[in-house]
């Protein structure tokens, strides 16, 4: 079977006018419903099917224009882009304003047609989307008024999100504050030769921060870093607050208590009560488990007192959250897992290959590279970024391209995704329209002397973000909207959760790891240079060291999770206030350092002062508002899954070809999602195996 074409790559002069295509489509399928169908005629087949049809048809179109405003090298593109997304935005909120079409929609809705599963879900769902905008609840003139309130809120959070992204503050720091970072990490930080001469500028971004939180000797050094990275983005602290007092306005107009009683229509999880419920429940079995860990990471800290810095702090009774990295890393070293020298086993583009490698058998599949040489400014965004063809091995039916855009660069989204180039769909003709997905990650760029190389915890998260492409590309789904992930963020993020078990397994180090000096001489050379007189390393990581790695899975977990905890009861806070009108007298600075010391128990004096650690994320604005809860309830349920299904035996392909054919073929076509899991549990499905796994 031949490739298929892959996706053009617009530039920016043809940005606009595609998207002014993509507008007139659905625009003349609308004026042909409305001047075609009726009440009484309406059915499935002329009104939510062409809908469907151009929904498919175009969303190709718009996935590239989203993306290309996320990853486009020149600014032009990204503007483009931009303006483009508005644009539809625009039409859009101009679409669900008309109830001429909301009529014809509900008409054949209530029908007694026999439709597919998916086929209703989809109607159902588009349904939703006009109910949602006040259709059959606001008279005319208040919906009018409702709809332009949701493009001032798109308004603000385009702002919001435009503000992280192109956010590039750091500090100027002098050689001796960086005491005990390593010199590869110094050697991808500017220097100046004026008036900051000798100093290094540490980014926030692409790692810095992290760096010097996680190595730096001096505890002044890192809280000065850790206090100027909470007060980046302040316009943003306006931002939110507005965004939360629009929406929980919106939602009382349409007769709900909250946003958050509006935003969990449609989520696996299906009230506000059982989500708090499973929160508290959380909170319960978590807190003293972080507060032992922190316990640990304060006595290493007073015994690192004694040594450095002993006349800058006070033997404080909680943690400062700037400490809470570098004693992490600490208790890592007393475990024998040194992260520098546990990544130089996994250079990143062999890293990628054996994560291909090591789905391929265990989900039937098999992955191409397409060489550099045949991919041009039409088929990529930037020169790093590289495109695999994705095949079926029982079938040879191709399944799609992934790609991935996975280093730093200016100007590209900061952070781990994977995002849709284009959905796959079920075609007028019966065949299927395949998907192309990217990983995008912003891995710090190679220094002079190494390839980039991964600490274990990106390993996870690129094992993670792979799990959500392979999701895209093994999906069948007959409409674009329900393909891959797109499911409620209660259930989405579960399938890449699950797969991050892999990542523990000696096994999967093994097949991984590759150390980078056997990739080029001259990283021989150079290490020698650094290792006189020590034996070159082995080309795979050592068993001893993989097994210490593993060991240290759930070390400082508890309060990981807590971490996850207090940003999903801020989330619903801010979301589901507790009595009328009190969204806007919410000071979310202070509910957020509140919530962070009483849920993970550190010191955040110092924050509460210039800091704003809430705005400086994009989730509570892009899709996770009353949703980030999501991330805790996803891994509960991967934590039930994998140790119901595949504990015993990891690599049982039936298993695997169950749980493909069971859970990620779907995509999102399942309307609910808990019961299609307890078809493939068998059971219903046990929220408590988070906790059960860490006491494990």
């Amino acid at each position: 079977m031949s490739r298929p074409q892959l996706p053009f790559v617009f530039g920016a002069a043809q940005i606009m006018s595609t998207m002014e295509s993509v507008i007139a489509r659905f625009e003349q399928m609308h004026e042909t419903m409305i001047r075609t169908v009726t009440p009484s005629n309406a059915f499935f087949a002329n009104t939510f099917e062409p809908w469907a049809r151009v929904s498919n048809e175009t969303e190709a179109d718009t996935g590239m224009i989203q993306l290309l405003g996320y990853v486009a090298a020149d600014k032009e593109t990204r503007d483009a882009a931009d303006k483009a997304q508005r644009l539809l935005g625009f039409a859009h909120a101009a679409w669900m304003a008309r109830s001429d079409l909301f009529v014809l929609l509900k008409a054949a809705a209530e029908r007694d047609e026999t439709l597919d599963p998916e086929s209703r879900h989809w109607m159902e769902a588009k349904l939703r989307d006009f109910t949602t905008c006040g259709h059959g609840s606001l008279d005319e003139s208040t919906m009018h008024a409702y709809i332009r309130q949701l493009s001032d809120i798109e308004d603000l959070k385009y702002r919001y999100n435009r503000n992280l992204m192109e956010e590039n503050g750091g500090l100027w720091m002098d050689r001796q504050d960086l005491d005990g970072v390593p010199e590869n990490e110094l050697q991808k930080w500017k220097r100046d030769g004026g008036v900051n001469e000798g100093k290094y500028f540490v980014p926030f971004a692409n790692g810095g921060a992290k760096i010097v939180l996680s190595y730096a000797c001096k505890e002044s050094a890192r809280r000065k870093i850790f206090l100027a990275d909470e007060a980046k983005v302040p316009e943003n602290v306006k931002l939110l607050q507005e965004i939360t007092c629009l929406r929980d306005a919106q939602a009382k107009l349409l007769g709900y208590k909250s946003h958050g009683e509006f935003r969990i229509q449609g989520r696996a999880i299906k009230s506000v009560d059982s989500v708090e419920k499973l929160l508290a429940e959380l909170r319960e079995s978590l807190v003293p488990l972080g507060r032992l860990e922190l316990e640990e990471l304060q006595t290493l800290r007073m015994e690192s007192l004694k040594t450095h810095d002993p006349f800058e702090c006070s033997e404080n009774d909680r943690l400062p959250p700037w400490d809470l990295a570098y004693y992490k890393r600490l208790r890592s070293l007393a475990a024998s897992v040194d992260e520098e020298a546990t990544s130089e086993y996994f250079p990143l583009g062999p890293t990628v290959t054996g994560m291909l490698a090591i789905f391929e058998p265990i989900l039937m599949l098999r992955f191409v590279k397409i060489p550099q040489n045949e991919l041009d400014r039409n088929s990529t965004w930037h020169e790093s970024v590289e495109v695999w063809e994705a095949w079926d091995t029982e079938g040879n039916d191709f399944l799609g391209f992934l790609y991935f855009d996975l280093l730093w660069r200016e100007d590209k989204y900061k952070g781990s995704q994977n995002a849709n180039i284009h959905c796959g769909f079920l075609k007028q003709d019966g065949t299927r329209k395949a998907p192309a997905t990217a990983l995008m990650c912003c891995f710090p760029q190679p220094t002079e002397s190494t390839c980039a190389l991964l600490k274990h915890s990106e390993v996870v998260i690129l094992f993670h973000e792979l799990g959500h492409a392979i999701h895209d590309l093994v999906s069948k789904t007959k409409f674009a909207r329900f393909h891959g992930t797109g499911l409620p963020v209660d259930f989405g993020e579960m399938p890449s959760i699950l797969l991050e078990n892999w990542c523990w397994m000696e096994e999967t180090l093994s097949k991984l790891s590759c150390h980078y000096t056997t990739l080029d001489p001259r990283y021989l050379d150079e290490w020698r240079a650094r290792h006189v007189g020590a034996p070159d390393p082995p080309a795979k990581i050592p068993s001893d060291l993989s097994k210490r790695l593993i060991n240290t899975r759930y070390l400082n977990h508890g309060l990981y999770y807590l971490h996850h905890l207090s940003v999903s009861i801020f989330d619903m806070k801010i979301h589901n206030p507790a009595g009328p009108g009190d969204i806007a007298s919410l000071e979310l600075t202070k509910l957020w350092y509140d919530i962070r010391e009483d849920i993970e128990g550190m010191d955040f004096t110092e924050s509460r002062k210039n800091g704003h650690g809430h705005v400086t994320f994009g989730h509570l604005v892009s899709g996770y508002d009353m949703g980030y809860y999501g991330y805790l309830s996803c891994t509960a349920l991967a934590q039930d899954i994998y140790h119901t299904v595949f504990a015993d035996d990891p690599w049982n392909p039936d298993a695997w070809r169950r749980f493909r054919i069971g859970i990620l073929q779907f995509g999102g076509s399942q309307p609910d999602q808990m019961a299609m899991l307890e078809r493939f549990l068998g059971r219903q499905p046990a929220f408590d195996a988070l906790a059960k796994s860490l006491a494990l």
